[in-house]
């Protein structure tokens, strides 16, 4: 009830999300401590200087961004690295389906094909820069 808490002083946010271990300290940091003064022999009063004033350590706030963005796409890049592996073979197939169709003499629907895999196609393989372009536009928010 009568004891004060300790305090710590974090020199960056990067430190204060990934503690190192600190030894335990009992020692409290309360600025400058008071001066006792005796009137006569009385009456002791405690004068202090004027108070220290401690603030947070301030970083900034443009790299924690950049490097929450770089955090977001890395945690993404095996999905798409996994979707852009794949997107090579599934537009292979898409392409033969519709060139058999194409044989077969249904044009249009060859066409509908060949456009639907071209453009599935290159979505995916565009996929990191529309990510970093997600990032980035989030990132003012």
């Amino acid at each position: 009830m009568f004891t004060s808490k300790k305090i710590q002083t974090v020199g960056t946010i990067k430190e204060f999300l990934n503690p190192s271990p600190v030894k335990e300290s009992t020692e409290v940091i309360t600025g400058q401590e008071g001066m006792p003064f005796v009137f006569g022999a009385m009456f002791p009063v405690f004068f202090t200087m004027q108070p220290s004033m401690s603030f947070a350590a301030t970083t900034a706030t443009a790299s924690v961004k950049e490097e929450v963005s770089r955090k977001v796409i890395d945690a993404f890049n095996p999905l798409t690295e996994l979707v852009q592996g794949l997107s090579y073979p599934l537009a292979f197939l898409a392409f033969s389906a519709a060139g058999i169709y194409w044989l077969l003499g249904n044009r249009p629907k060859a066409l509908e094909m060949m456009q639907g895999a071209t453009i599935g196609y290159i979505i995916v393989q565009l996929s990191p820069m529309l990510m970093r372009l997600l990032v980035s536009v989030t990132a003012g928010f």
